[in-house]
């Protein structure tokens, strides 16, 4: 029987440089999780112009010794889309006012409208959960 013993030292530096280097393993996991995140919110966000689903951007990095990752989209109307909204009414902006809209082919002048809310479509949630069961993390609602 042959036998290898093999003894490798690593000082506090290196150790830093492979879990904190920006070409260490955790970095480029971390950076490859993020972008699988951006890839599949991209996809499955819901598109009307193109506005909502081109803004997405993603951001590694380390900061007080953690790495962390962040898929985003800072869009004004974003957190409606992705959250939904209760019911509401809507009046103008002007005292007096008037509030105009088409409805059925045909012009409509009002001083108030109860919006009935729209539904969330949590696409960006949606991704991230989606991913980070592929890479085998364990999701935890808080």
């Amino acid at each position: 029987m042959v036998r290898a013993d093999v003894r490798i030292d690593l000082h506090a530096g290196e150790i830093r440089k492979l879990l904190y280097g920006p070409v260490g393993p955790v970095v480029r996991f971390v950076r490859s999780v993020a972008r699988k995140v951006r890839t599949r919110a991209v996809l499955t966000c819901p598109v009307d112009t193109g506005r909502l689903r081109s803004a997405h951007r993603e951001e590694v990095g380390v900061r007080l010794g953690q790495v962390y990752g962040f898929v985003h989209n800072d869009v004004e109307y974003a957190a409606a889309v992705h959250d939904g909204g209760g019911a509401h009414v809507i009046r103008p902006h002007r005292a007096g006012g008037f509030l105009r809209f088409e409805a059925g082919g045909q012009v409509v002048f009002t001083t108030l409208v109860n919006h009935p809310g729209t539904r969330a479509q949590p696409w960006l949630r949606e991704a991230m959960e989606d991913v980070a069961r592929q890479e085998g993390f364990r999701l935890v609602r808080r």
